[in-house]
């Protein structure tokens, strides 16, 4: 199931927002890995959606009206009010040891009564399922996302509204387990982008040059240290296949591979930790566009000293597409904390920090004296929020949130934006 964002939020994450919507690297694919997050709510107050034997269904939906400084989300950006409608409807069946399946269709539309321009719809939508053989287990998932990408995106187009784009994920895993302590994931990931609506101008081409193919395969190797407990080891090759070249430029196709390793301390108590480290290159079809390699990362420490306090840390780097015309991948490091408090078993705060960067490389030699040539460059973004919730009954709760963040685009100086919303929430 998709990653669920946070309530009332409105472009809090920016950078990579993508990843949400997909588990982690070396994880199979259609496990249910968590509940909707309405179920996650304290215990007298979580909705309990319908169930139909081993069929449940959850539904929610949220309105809230609030402010924002720069909606434009670029320097000299306009403000407005914010209204944002949100809505989800989900279902999971299992039966068996670990046999599932589960679908879930969300909404997200945003409207600003004073810059409509950037008024914006985004939804996705995802099914997937696990059958056990009772040693081995196959899962396969499907998610469409269309979404919208921003100026404050890192490797995104410095435009003056919000550029559309669609995504489509198909995934295949197979587990298979020995009579020993290893276990073999073996799975393949095909992802295709495509980008629509896009009025080109003379600086500016259409952006059908960004379809893309990606297809990943690859395998992850688990020993079992204890229960839940796995040293992991994961391979993986990547293939990216441009549907429509840029004029009079190169190919932008690559073949890229990984290798990391890492531990996965799995549920032990309050503490839950998992971390993958190691190497990834990317070698462009053109000479020109040389090859790009960077050390990998990605880890993930969940906290609960109690059980109304959880914190949470991730931390990513890794190599990324670009949306620049001149540059066709960077080195991006994120790193984001959470906290989340239950108060009196129906108020709940939560605060967030977070921070990522992107460098890019010198544009290739032969863009040189043209206007798409580039020194080597970078881009920074900070965000901090805070957020109450009111948990009225199993159905209904208000809340408020602040976001601010603070980021420059390529050529420009740091900007600040302020967000604050406050929305009612109705859950089945």
């Amino acid at each position: 199931m998709t990653a669920a964002a946070p309530f009332l939020s409105v472009d809090s994450a920016l950078a990579q927002v993508i990843d949400n919507y997909f588990p982690a690297i070396g994880s199979g694919a259609g496990d249910l890995s968590e509940e909707p997050a309405q179920v996650r709510a304290m215990g007298a107050y979580a909705p309990l959606g319908k169930r139909y034997g081993p069929l449940r269904i959850d539904a929610e939906g949220s309105e809230s009206e609030g402010y924002a400084n720069n909606v434009d989300r670029n320097v000299g950006g306009h403000s407005s009010a914010v209204i944002s409608t949100q809505g989800s409807l989900s279902a999971v069946s299992r039966w068996g040891k670990r046999d599932q399946v589960h679908g879930n269709i969300s909404v997200d539309d945003i409207r600003y009564p004073s810059r409509s321009i950037q008024n914006r719809t985004n939804w996705t939508a995802n099914v997937g399922g696990v059958h056990d053989f009772g040693h081995d287990t196959i899962g396969v998932s499907y998610t469409h996302l269309a979404l919208v990408q921003m100026p404050t995106d890192l490797g995104a187009l410095i435009v003056n509204h919000p550029v559309p784009y669609q995504v489509d994920d198909g995934r295949l895993s197979y587990t298979a387990t020995t009579h020993g302590r290893f276990s073999f994931i073996p799975q393949v990931d095909v992802q295709r982008y495509y980008f629509d609506n896009f009025a080109p101008t003379p600086s500016q081409p259409s952006q059908s040059y960004r379809d893309r193919v990606l297809i990943t395969e690859g395998v992850t190797a688990q020993y079992e240290m204890r229960q839940d407990s796995h040293i992991l080891l994961v391979m993986q090759g990547t293939e990216i296949r441009y549907q429509t070249q840029l004029t009079g430029a190169p190919s932008r196709d690559s073949n890229g591979a990984s290798v990391m390793a890492g531990y996965d301390f799995g549920m032990r108590g309050p503490l839950r930790f998992r971390a993958l480290v190691g190497y990834q290159t990317r070698r462009y079809r053109a000479n020109g566009y040389g090859t790009i390699n960077s050390p990998m990362a990605e880890a993930e420490l969940s906290w609960s000293p109690t059980r109304l306090t959880t914190a949470t840390l991730s931390v990513r780097h890794g190599i990324e597409d670009s949306a620049f015309e001149n540059v066709v991948g960077y080195t991006f490091t994120g790193a984001r904390i959470g906290v989340t408090h239950t108060y009196q078993r129906n108020i709940v705060f939560s605060a967030y920090g977070q921070i990522q960067k992107a460098n890019y490389p010198s544009a290739p030699a032969f863009l040189q004296n043209t206007v798409l040539y580039q020194e080597r460059n970078n881009q920074t973004y900070y965000g901090v929020g805070a957020e109450v919730d009111w948990l009225i009954n199993r159905h209904m709760r208000l809340a408020a949130n602040y976001d601010f963040s603070s980021q420059n685009t390529v050529g420009s100086g740091q900007f600040p934006i302020h967000t604050f919303l406050v929305g009612f929430h109705l859950s089945l």
